[in-house]
């Protein structure tokens, strides 16, 4: 018999990774993932897992089966390397190569394994678009869920994984407002509805798939195509970013542009779009040989709008907990997204395991949640940031560097390129802490605490 029930809403990796993560520690609890989705089909192309992300995916068992489609043949150790390629000669930045677990995916491919280990098959409920929930006030503890299709559910503990654009999000924070309003707290109303809408970071992504089988003979001596490097080549406003994902086969191709003045901005349009050669080209004339023979056998991708979620107050609200993107979206330039994703879904899921936890402490589990998971997601987030302004050239110590400037190629001497990778290198340094696990015993003994003092 089950100790209680959970519902994950959305079926992406950060409630793929709660349900094997739940289905791993906490046999005991009950729980369904629904998407508004007719069919589960990832968009996207490559990504990374870092070591604190893929010490997760060996607690919980998948090394052995998501190796088969790591990146480059399972190698475990990729060096990176970062050119200032802005110019018509570039220069190394730096490279280094990291005694360390770092593995890249084509996205539907992990999603594809990770969805194969989830039993039973039919945990999965598709065509419901969540609408809103309500938390009931009579005493009984349970949450009531209104989908699109007029059907609803119940469960005791809703975890909202339904991304950036998250209506759990939504529904939790005009909650949050109308209470503070209608407690007399306007200007904290008028806040938390802030945090309803995704803002812009300022930057716009192209990302591109190029097989290797198809590329004429002699590009094989392209740094980006004959060697496991993932390579970021920066530029003033501007980078391209390439790694090798399904064994190799592929090369994964991420071209940012940015526009720092509309950082912050609510944006628009449409925030995915298909976008052909000759857009993405015309961003990076002038750049060195390398980049320009690059995006030659680039035939198009998809236009991606970045945006990121507004710092929360809070990641919890009652019985309802928020994970993922659908908290913290960030923005790319550390590869921290789905990995913190990851994290969040594990912690939550150890807490939950806790032999103490029953349906009637959920809230305390979710304040512990909160109180571990939110300042250290929002660090990342804010260091994800800073590394994508160096990555552009357009941090606070170069802010005097114009993009006519740095054409030139004489701007910015090697003195100035290594401190640029020095800082660069020190926005990871919260990979080297505590790992996730030592993370998740010292949050069950915070847990351990507040139960002793109820």
């Amino acid at each position: 018999m089950s100790k209680f029930s959970i519902a994950i809403v959305g079926a992406g990796l950060s409630g793929l990774i709660s349900a094997l993560s739940l289905q791993k520690f906490a046999p005991d609890v009950e729980f369904a993932i629904y998407d508004a989705v007719s069919e589960l089909s990832e968009i996207g192309a490559g990504i990374g897992l870092a070591p604190r992300a893929w010490a997760i995916i060996q607690a919980i068992g998948l090394e052995e089966a998501l190796l088969k489609v790591a990146g480059d043949g399972g190698q475990p150790c990729i060096p990176h390397m970062h050119r200032k390629s802005d110019q018509a000669e570039g220069v190394i930045i730096d490279r280094t190569v990291r005694d360390e677990m770092n593995y890249s995916f084509f996205r539907a491919e992990l999603q594809r394994v990770l969805l194969e280990h989830l039993f039973p098959k039919n945990i999965v409920r598709l065509n419901k678009r969540l609408v809103s929930y309500v938390q009931r006030s009579d005493g009984s503890a349970i949450v009531e869920l209104l989908f699109e299709d007029g059907s609803t559910a119940q469960c005791d503990v809703l975890l909202g994984c339904d991304g950036i654009r998250s209506r759990i999000r939504a529904n939790m924070y005009s909650q949050l407002a109308d209470q503070a309003q209608a407690e007399g707290r306007h200007d904290e109303a008028s806040r938390l509805r802030s945090h309803i809408t995704p803002v812009f970071s300022g930057e716009i992504v192209y990302r591109c798939l190029i097989r290797k089988d198809t590329l004429p003979e002699g590009v094989s001596e392209h740094p980006a195509f004959n060697a496991s490097d993932l390579i970021i080549y920066c530029g003033k406003n501007r980078h391209i970013v390439t790694y090798p994902v399904s064994q190799g086969r592929v090369l994964n191709v991420g071209a940012g542009v940015s526009y720092p003045e509309q950082e912050g901005t609510i944006y628009e349009g449409s925030w995915t779009s298909a976008a052909g050669r000759e857009e993405i080209t015309k961003e990076f004339v002038g750049w060195e040989a390398d980049v320009q023979e690059l995006v030659q056998y680039v035939n198009g991708g998809l236009k991606w709008v970045i945006n990121v979620v507004t710092k929360l107050p809070t990641y919890v609200h009652g019985r309802v907990a928020l994970v993922g993107d659908a908290a913290h979206a960030m923005g790319h330039h550390l590869g921290a997204g789905a990995g913190q994703s990851f994290e969040d879904a594990f912690l939550l899921a150890k807490l939950i395991s806790h032999p103490g936890v029953t349906k009637g402490n959920i809230p305390v589990v979710l304040g512990i949640y909160d109180e571990v998971r939110r300042p250290f997601t929002q660090h990342v987030a804010a260091l994800a940031r800073r590394r994508g302004k160096l990555h552009h050239l357009d941090s606070p110590e170069l802010a005097w560097l114009t993009a006519e400037r740095s054409a030139k190629g004489d701007a910015l001497s090697q003195e100035q390129l290594g401190e640029i990778s020095e800082m660069m290198e020190r926005c990871r340094d919260w990979q080297f802490g505590p790992s996730v696990l030592e993370e998740s015993v010292a949050a069950q003994r915070k847990l351990e605490g507040a139960f002793q003092s109820l």
